[in-house]
């Protein structure tokens, strides 16, 4: 079995948002709909400005499974926290219960980025980029490229390397260092993320990440 998650090297990032955009390219979510996003922290003590990607943490333990009521959320094959769209009924619980407020809703009416005027140059939306509108999103983990042992989009991109995929059931040598030097954004909350960072110039165990 394995159990995927994201190390974000906080003191690579550069802020360019080529992460974010790739998401974005990737899972065709609608106008103003964005699964991740770049946060800017600083410290002024030290002079030093950090930039880090921030998403759904892909909790172990996550609050927001325990309080919707039409149990629309689930994990998936590798413990990536996912939602069926069929079964949520907008309510916005998650997002209440959510420590990172990570779950969006978009009000819209657009199902993909282009709504109903798709360019004649995109191909057919493929099943992850179709949305419901009202119904709660968040980052999937990109799940339809990690069953295929392939990294998630926002990893791919990142031509800095200030990202790792890893595997926290089956680490390498090199992750298996990443993975005992990250922390826990939040640790308090006690969801226990499967995405997280290593950064010298901020205390992410105490930064409450909200997108």
């Amino acid at each position: 079995m394995s159990k995927y998650g994201i190390i974000v090297l906080v003191d690579k990032c550069a802020g360019c948002h080529a992460c974010a955009i790739a998401c974005k390219e990737e899972n065709q979510v609608a106008p103003g709909i964005f699964y991740e996003r770049i946060r800017r922290f600083e410290n002024a003590e030290a002079r030093y400005i950090n930039y880090f990607r921030a998403s759904c943490q892909h909790c172990e333990n996550p609050a927001c499974m325990k309080v919707c009521p039409a149990k629309a959320i689930h994990k998936g094959p590798a413990g990536e926290v996912l939602v069926d769209e069929e079964k949520c009924i907008g309510c916005q619980m998650c997002a209440r219960a959510c420590p990172y407020g990570v779950p969006q809703f978009n009000t819209s009416g657009n199902t993909n980025y282009f709504g109903d005027k798709m360019p004649l140059a995109v191909r057919d939306l493929e099943p992850w980029q179709k949305h419901r509108a009202g119904r709660a999103e968040h980052c999937t983990l990109c799940t339809h490229r990690t069953s295929q042992g392939r990294p998630p989009a926002c990893v791919e991109a990142c031509g800095i390397g200030a990202m790792v995929w890893v595997d926290y059931e089956n680490p390498t040598k090199d992750t298996e260092k990443l993975i005992a030097a990250a922390k826990m954004m939040n640790k308090a909350a006690g969801t226990e993320p499967k995405v997280r960072y290593i950064a010298r110039h901020m205390d992410v165990e105490k930064y409450p990440l909200k997108l």
